[in-house]
This record gives C-alpha cells, structure tokens and sequence, in this order.
C-alpha cells in the first residue's frame, strides 16, 4: 500500500485552476437620443386670421356700455375672411400668397402704422366708411353734369356765369358733356339770376358751341360771344370739361370698390398687408389726380368766365360735390395708412422720439443685415402666434 502510495506521488498533477469569482456586469446606458433643433416658424404680420372678439370695448361696448357687441349682432360679417369664393379672386387675397402678402416685402407696408391706430380700428375705418358713403351718393349728384338732358345739367353744373345787359339776360351752365345757355328776358337790375322770370334753356354740345364762336350759329354776335358769354372763355370750359368726362365717371365708379377697402379692413380677421396696399395706394393716387383736375378747372374755366364782361360766376353743385369727394379720399388714405394690420405698427411715442431727436433706437429693427429676423422680433411673431392659437 506504501508503495503503491508513493507511485501515485511520483506521478506529476495537473495544475489546480482558479475560479475567478463571478462579478456583476456594469449596467450600460441607453444611447443618448439624437439632439434636434427646431427653429421657430416665422408667422409674419397680416398672414395669420386674428378674431374679433366681443368685450374688447373696441366698439358699441366703448358707447353703450358692456354687452352691447357688435361682433354678437352680426357674427357672420365678423368672421367673414375677406376672401371672395372665386378660383382666381381667391388666390389674389389668400393670406398665403406668397407673391402679394406673405413676403417680406408687403410685410414692411403691413406694419406701417401705429399700434395705437390698430386699437381703434372700429372708429378710423367706421369714420372712413361714413365719409365713403356719402361720398359715394354726392358723387353720383355730381356726375350727373356727364347727362345729355338740359334739366340735369343745370342741376349739376360744375360751373355757373350769368350775364345782363338792357333787361335781358342769360345764365350759363357748364356740364361735363353739354353746355346749358339760358335766356331770360325779365332782368330787374341788380337782382341774382335765381330771380329773373321768363326763362328758356337750350343746350348745345361742346362742338356745337366751337361752331357757333366761328359765327356759323345763332345766338353769336360777330362770332365773339354767346349769349353775352366770351368765346375764348367757353372754349377753355370745354376743353377742361371734355379732360374731366373721365375721370368723373371713373371716380364714381370706384367709390364702390373703395366702399368694399372699409367694410374689409375694419374686421381684424379680414385684414391683410394686400388689403393694407389696395386701400391706401388708389385712394393715394386718387387725392392727387382728382386734386390735380379740381385746381385745374378751377383756375381755367374760372378764371376765363369771371372776367369783366360778366355778371357773375360760382362754381357749381357738381364742381363742390367732387370737392366733398376728394376730402373723403383724403380721410380714407389717412385712416388706411395710419392704420396697421393686426398686431402691428409701432407704439406713437416712438414716433415722436424719432421726429423729435432722430433717433431710431428705440424702434426694433425686424429683420437682421443677414436676412432674417432679429431677436426682437422673433419674440414678437411667437408672442402673436401663441395669442393667435389662444384666440
């Protein structure tokens, strides 16, 4: 057994191996999620639909106390968009037309205007319709001088001269498209040519009237005068009423387009930087050409009719009625430009420190040299989207 034994022990062993103890795996991490910066969506002014809301005291709630909202009495003018249901009309004022109001270009016109203004938008464009309508009906008075009928020339004239001479006398009535000579033949001396008696009225065309100053008609006396009435001065009346035929019948007409700016831009959700141009360009171009033709008959035919061969002149009820007309056009492009879209302009005190220091700091620039828009005004359009959303 002993040696048996030591055999075994003279036998090499295999090594003993070590168990390295078990240890517990680290927990790993999940894998960071990718990190994406989303810039914030640039809402320009007059592209998004602002609400007109009831109790913003904004309208009849500012007169009649609160309650009284016009937005509950005629919901479906409130909230209607502006936007006609014709294919091509609504892609014109589609508030997404990226070529005639969501720009940066039309943008600029947008804001152009007070905040204040903005905030008293019922009352500038309530006014401004106020002053269209009538305009519009007085108008339609003055245009009628553009009549062929002698009774609605005389009604209309855009001017009047009267003339006596021996008992006799004669008025004339200068329309747009004819010329009204009344003969009257009981003058008392001295009196106004409303009071003379036995009167009759002829008319005659502008080119009528040229034949006649030839000495080719009756009524002329050695082709120098009608009725008493120079001829020099009758063709200069008849040369600025035959520029003015036109445009009085345009002016009338667009009226109503003019009509449909106020009853558009005095809803918020109706409002656009495109309804901002088309209501304050035309209404722009029109105080200047109808102010420019107003001066110019009145300093011609004027002129020429109230010389010293003659009674007397007045400018007649269709000359004053496109008078009152280009006061109305004036009150309109005022209210449109001072006006901004929704949400917009800039406050009136810093309109004043700009015309009274210069200085424009106090007024946020909207867009940076680079092309986008500033931190100033990043807040501002995220400020007016969410109040959007809220609405």
């Amino acid at each position: 057994e002993i040696s048996k034994m030591g055999a075994a022990c003279s036998q090499p062993q295999p090594p003993a191996t070590r168990v390295k103890p078990k240890v517990a795996p680290a927990p790993t991490e999940p894998p960071a999620a990718a990190v994406t910066r989303t810039e914030p969506v640039k809402v320009r002014t007059g592209v998004a639909s602002i609400e007109d809301l009831p109790g913003e005291n904004d309208g009849c709630d500012r007169c009649f106390g609160k309650g009284c909202d016009e937005e509950k009495c005629c919901p479906d003018f409130w909230q209607d968009e502006g936007v006609p249901p014709v294919p091509v009309l609504s892609w014109v004022f589609s508030r997404q037309n990226k070529y005639l109001n969501d720009n940066d270009y039309v943008e600029v016109i947008g804001n152009c205007g007070i905040k204040e203004a903005d905030k008293e938008r019922k009352v500038l464009m309530g006014t401004a319709l106020a002053f269209t309508v009538f305009s519009l009906c007085i108008t339609a008075f003055g245009a009628l001088s553009l009549s062929t009928k002698p009774s609605l020339t005389m009604l209309s004239a855009w001017a009047v001269g009267w003339d006596e001479w021996e008992g006799q006398g004669a008025v004339a009535y200068v329309g747009l498209s004819r010329l009204v000579m009344e003969k009257c033949a009981t003058v008392p001396h001295g009196s106004h040519f409303t009071e003379w008696s036995g009167c009759e009225a002829v008319g005659y065309w502008w080119s009528d009237v040229a034949e006649m100053c030839s000495g080719a008609g009756a009524g002329v006396e050695l082709g120098h005068a009608v009725y008493g009435f120079p001829c020099h001065a009758l063709a200069v009346c008849a040369e600025e009423a035959g520029k003015n035929q036109f445009g009085a019948l345009v002016t009338a007409v667009t009226l109503i387009f003019a009509l449909i700016g106020c009853l558009t831009r005095i809803r918020k959700r109706a409002d656009t930087n495109f309804q901002k141009i088309i209501g304050t360009f035309p209404d722009l171009i029109g105080v200047f050409s109808l102010g420019t033709a107003l001066v110019t008959f009145a300093t011609t035919c004027s002129v020429s009719m109230d010389d010293d061969d003659s009674e007397g002149y007045m400018w007649g009820p269709g000359f004053k009625a496109y008078v009152f007309c280009w006061v109305a056009a004036f009150v309109r492009f005022s209210m449109h430009a001072l006006m901004p879209v929704p949400n917009a302009g800039i406050i009136a005190a810093e309109v004043d420190d700009l015309l009274l220091t210069g200085k424009t700091s106090s007024i946020k620039p909207a867009h940076t040299k680079q092309g986008g828009p500033s931190a100033e005004r990043k807040n501002s359009l995220q400020k007016m989207h969410i109040n959007s959303e809220m609405h």
